[in-house]
């Protein structure tokens, strides 16, 4: 018996094994996803106890560290620069004052 297969056929079987074939692709494509998904919210929530549990007390520290540093700062500021800088500012004052009343008695003197 000889077997005579029409290119209709041919075309049939390759449809058929064309769509088994796309719905076992779809099928697994969604697995992955799936299985993609679960795997990134787990990283997720695992990053975000991490963060909780050494980040933010560190995070706390440095704020801790620089409200000090602001502290320490604000107090040499007002107790040695403040009076330093009034101190020469002064100095400074009078001893322009004093170049100007010199500047005059030149002019006086010259004229």
């Amino acid at each position: 018996m000889p077997v005579l297969v029409s290119l209709g056929d041919v075309r049939d079987v390759v449809v058929i094994v064309y769509g088994a074939v796309g719905i076992l692709f779809f099928i697994v494509a969604v697995i992955v996803t799936l299985v993609v998904g679960f795997s990134a919210k787990g990283l997720i929530r695992s990053l975000r106890e991490l963060m909780n549990d050494s980040v933010k007390p560190t995070v706390e520290s440095i704020k801790e560290a620089a409200d000090t540093i602001r502290g320490t700062t604000e107090f040499v500021g007002k107790t040695a620069v403040a009076p330093i800088v009034r101190t020469y500012g002064a100095f400074a004052g009078v001893r322009k004052g004093l170049s100007v009343l010199a500047g005059f008695n030149r002019r006086r003197r010259a004229k």
